[in-house]
């Protein structure tokens, strides 16, 4: 059960609202560029142990009580990081499991008449100077990206990437 449901975070992107473009697909109009946006990225350990989740990610929480993130008995917080990303530039991270996070700001985009950042999320090995293929997603101003899948600590991490144009 562990491995099935490890695979299934591996494929999980969920964020409210969100969804996941191809480049160049979509049908959203693109609005003068934001010079900047501030994403925070927190890291945290979901596990079959009890405990609930950490009060300092009780905003997530709705998030966390639906499929396949309500499967963790608990979720704990390991890091938060803050960076500001400069349109078409990318910032790193590194995480708590040794690997990297390049979060790269594409554009911003006026969508059904609301603020939405375009992004470009990539994790590798460390001391890798190649980033493996990552994600494209769009996310409302203000949205988080949770994505999960690596074991760490008996657990696996959960990122929670939220951003807001500047």
């Amino acid at each position: 059960m562990r491995r099935a449901l490890a695979l299934s975070f591996v494929a999980t992107i969920f964020a409210a609202p969100f969804s996941v473009e191809a480049a160049g697909a979509g049908s959203a109009a693109k609005v003068a560029a934001a010079d900047q946006v501030q994403c925070t990225i927190r890291t945290a350990v979901g596990s079959e142990k009890a405990g609930g989740v950490d009060k300092r990610l009780s905003k997530l929480r709705k998030q966390f009580s639906k499929p396949p993130f309500s499967a963790f008995k608990s979720i704990k917080l390991l890091s938060t990081r803050s960076l500001t990303i400069g349109q078409g530039a990318s910032q790193r991270a590194t995480l708590p499991n040794s690997k990297v996070l390049k979060l790269t700001f594409k554009e911003r985009l006026l969508a059904q008449g609301k603020q939405r950042l375009r992004l470009h999320l990539s994790i590798t090995k460390p001391k890798s100077r190649k980033f493996l293929p990552g994600t494209l997603y769009t996310i409302a101003d203000g949205g988080t990206l949770l994505v999960g899948g690596a074991q760490h600590q008996g657990g696996t991490l959960i990122f929670a990437i939220t951003c807001k144009a500047k």
